[in-house]
C-alpha cells in the first residue's frame, strides 16, 4: 500500500484517476477522455477503520470507489435489531451507485475495515456531467447499468432457490 502522501499526490494526476475509474465495472464503456473528465468532477477521502462511510438510512448523495482498503456493507436486521454482513468489499469495488438513480435513503451501512482510500462522485454533480457530455455517454452508461442489474437479478434467483431448497428439505426432514 502507497503512503498516503503519495496517494494524495496520484490523486491529483487525471491520468491515473481516469486509469482507475477504468477499472470499475459500471464506466468500461466510458472513453479516456471522459474518464479523466469524470475524475476532475470527484473527491477523495481517507477513511479509517470502524468509520461510517454510509449509514442506512441517512440521504443519498453519490457513488464511493474503493481504491485502498477494505470495507464491509451492513444491513439491519430488524427481527433481532442486529445488523448483518452482506459483502466485503476490496480495492476497485464501488458502493452507493443506486444513488446515481434516485434519492431513496441509503440502504445499507458501509464500514471501513482498514484504511480506506476512495474516489467519491455525488450524484447531482455526476447527472450533471451525464447532461452535459450528451446522449450518447448516458445511453452507454446506462446500458452498463442494465446489464449489471441483469447479472445481480441472475444471481438472487439462483439464491433464492438455493435458500428455498434448504428450507424445504429442513422442514421436511424426519426426526429419530
Amino acid at each position: 500500500m502507497d503512503s498516503l502522501p503519495a496517494i494524495l499526490e496520484k490523486f491529483k494526476d487525471p491520468v491515473w484517476g481516469a486509469a482507475k475509474l477504468g477499472e470499475i465495472s459500471i464506466f468500461k464503456r466510458f472513453t479516456n477522455a471522459e474518464l479523466q473528465k469524470l475524475y476532475s468532477c470527484g473527491q477523495f477521502s481517507v477513511l479509517r477503520p470502524q468509520c461510517h462511510a454510509v449509514i442506512e438510512g441517512e440521504s443519498s448523495r453519490g457513488l464511493f470507489v474503493i481504491l485502498d482498503g477494505t470495507v464491509s456493507v451492513f444491513k439491519n436486521d430488524p427481527t433481532n435489531n442486529s445488523m448483518a454482513r452482506l459483502a466485503v468489499l476490496e480495492s476497485g469495488a464501488y458502493f452507493g451507485e443506486l444513488s446515481l438513480f434516485d434519492s431513496t435513503p441509503r440502504s445499507a451501512t458501509v464500514t471501513a475495515e482498514s484504511t480506506v482510500q476512495c474516489f467519491s462522485l455525488d450524484a447531482s454533480v455526476f447527472l450533471q456531467f451525464l447532461e452535459k457530455m450528451g446522449d450518447n455517454l448516458q445511453l452507454r452508461f446506462y446500458r452498463t447499468c442494465a446489464e449489471e442489474l441483469v447479472v445481480r437479478l441472475r444471481s438472487l434467483n439462483l439464491d433464492y432457490i438455493a435458500s428455498q431448497n434448504t428450507l424445504w428439505r429442513y422442514a421436511f426432514r424426519k426426526e429419530k
